[in-house]
């Protein structure tokens, strides 16, 4: 499918036709709920922030690989939950405030602290998930990776399933997605996050920023800055903890900082 053609004249948003935006399946993120509705707490809040700028959005979920290649050949306007990079910035414009960030945490089938050094390394079983990236310092530990094993899966719940068997002793996990399929498994009594054995806090992977990455082939540079004076003030007004609330997810204090 080629892409519609949009003159300099013409860029969207154009009055009357909604954004297309577009993201992979990730709830509570973004997903497809029973009725097969696209719903989640992005969804929910960039149709808030869009709507405060004077139009409407249409979703679509598509595996990663598409929802870019979409977006980068102006198919589609922005796609959402979008981390930044060099290659993605010479096909996107990005806005300047963070839609959210990826929080990575050890998930554990038992009350378990461990060190910020992760001195206990030799000693652990660990999952993680294929094709995702834990940030620079963990990225290079896995160079040469320190555990007694490591096991790879596809998705969260598998992993989720790998620490009730006892396959592993700890999965690392994006937070809210986990604890999305924590409840969805009735595991709220059986999963627990990992602590800093230094602060009691969640023992933090790393955490990325996302974004809406609008395509340059599509959306005009002064909507990215209407846009994200929209999102700034749905966070300032708490509209986006609102949505958030609504999804009834046990969220922990983080670390200040992350």
């Amino acid at each position: 499918m080629s892409a519609e053609p949009v003159s300099d004249e013409q860029l969207h948003p154009i009055e009357g036709v909604p954004l297309k935006l577009r993201t992979l399946e990730n709830p509570p993120l973004a997903y497809t709920d029973k009725d097969g509705q696209i719903v989640g707490v992005l969804v929910e809040g960039i149709r808030e922030a869009v709507r405060r700028t004077g139009h409407e959005v249409e979703f679509r979920i598509y595996p990663w690989k598409r929802v870019l290649r979409e977006v980068s050949t102006g198919n589609a306007d922005a796609a959402f939950n979008a981390g930044k990079n060099a290659e993605r910035q010479a096909w996107g414009r990005y806005h300047e405030s963070v839609l959210i960030d990826e929080t990575y945490v050890f998930f554990a089938a038992e009350p378990m602290a461990l060190s910020p050094e992760l001195e206990e390394a030799p000693d652990l079983r660990v999952g993680i998930q294929l094709g995702y990236y834990y940030g620079e310092r963990f990225d290079k530990m896995l160079e040469n990776p320190p555990f007694l094993s490591m096991e790879v899966s596809q998705t969260i719940p598998r992993n989720l399933k790998l620490l009730r068997a006892g396959r592993i002793h700890v999965f690392i996990g994006d937070l809210l997605p986990t604890m999305h399929y924590i409840k969805d498994m009735g595991l709220e009594d059986e999963i627990k996050i990992v602590r800093n054995k230094n602060t009691g806090q969640p023992l933090v992977v790393s955490t990325s920023p996302t974004y809406v990455a609008f395509s340059r082939k599509r959306v005009d540079p002064a909507y990215v800055k209407t846009f994200n004076d929209a999102l700034v003030s749905i966070k300032s007004d708490e509209t986006f903890d609102r949505i958030l609330q609504k999804y009834q997810l046990d969220i922990p204090d983080l670390p200040s900082g992350q």
